[in-house]
């Protein structure tokens, strides 16, 4: 499973991160390091798929952990110092989040830095799906939410759709933990909801219904506070 790493010396901030984390993340596994040197052994432990960095750190700084990370480990900048967005990106960082970092924006980090690598036993992301006469590829990551529509399934994705006649109880087993039925006829990607209220959810541009017999388990899966 990928590994998210949170290294902050300030323990608000970084349960903060990973409560968010844990949300968006389900399948992840999230680990803490309250300071440069406890990070930089967790790093040379197993791979990382996303390091999240404040800067500032007693042992070993966030910048020098910077020059030790594999290049291939997206970093994402998390400061107090709004003033630090400019030089953040001259280090060839992913994202860069000002504290207090609300659940709204870390969701945006995410779908910015995309599917997470960092161990062989996580859930594919890339999968293919039958579509009439032919097979697409969609990743999962980048599916906002499912829609049943009479035999059908329909796939939404930023921009496009993908059809495939299939049963929506049947797919909800199929698919990774982020994904969570809201609705007899709607299953959304956690990553993708920006709101939620007594009534609807928020994935993007669309308000997805939730009903009460699922709203349970989708708080559940939020594990709100």
């Amino acid at each position: 499973m990928p590994r998210v790493l949170i290294a902050d010396d300030d323990p608000l901030s970084a349960d903060l991160l990973a409560e968010h984390a844990r949300k968006l993340l389900p399948e992840a596994q999230v680990q803490l390091a309250a300071d440069g040197t406890a990070a930089m052994a967790e790093m040379r432990k197993a791979p990382v798929g996303l390091l999240l960095l404040d800067l500032d750190m007693p042992g070993l700084s966030g910048r020098e952990l910077l020059e030790a990370t594999d290049p291939g480990c997206p970093v994402v900048i998390v400061t107090g110092d709004p003033s630090f967005a400019l030089d953040a990106y001259r280090f060839n960082v992913a994202d860069y989040l000002v504290k207090p970092v609300t659940f709204e924006r870390f969701a945006q980090m995410l779908r910015k830095v995309g599917p997470l690598t960092g161990g062989d036993d996580g859930p594919r992301d890339q999968v293919f799906i039958r579509a009439g006469q032919e097979i697409v590829q969609v990743r999962l990551s980048e599916v906002r939410f499912i829609r049943s529509d009479s035999n059908y399934v329909r796939f939404v994705l930023d921009g496009r759709e993908v059809s495939s006649l299939m049963n929506l109880k049947d797919l909800e087993h199929k698919l990774p933990p982020g994904f969570v039925r809201v609705h007899r006829s709607y299953i959304v990607n956690l990553v993708h909801v920006e709101k939620l209220d007594s009534m609807d959810v928020k994935v993007g541009r669309e308000l997805i219904p939730v009903s009460g017999s699922y709203r349970a388990e989708l708080m559940r899966r939020l594990d709100l506070l």
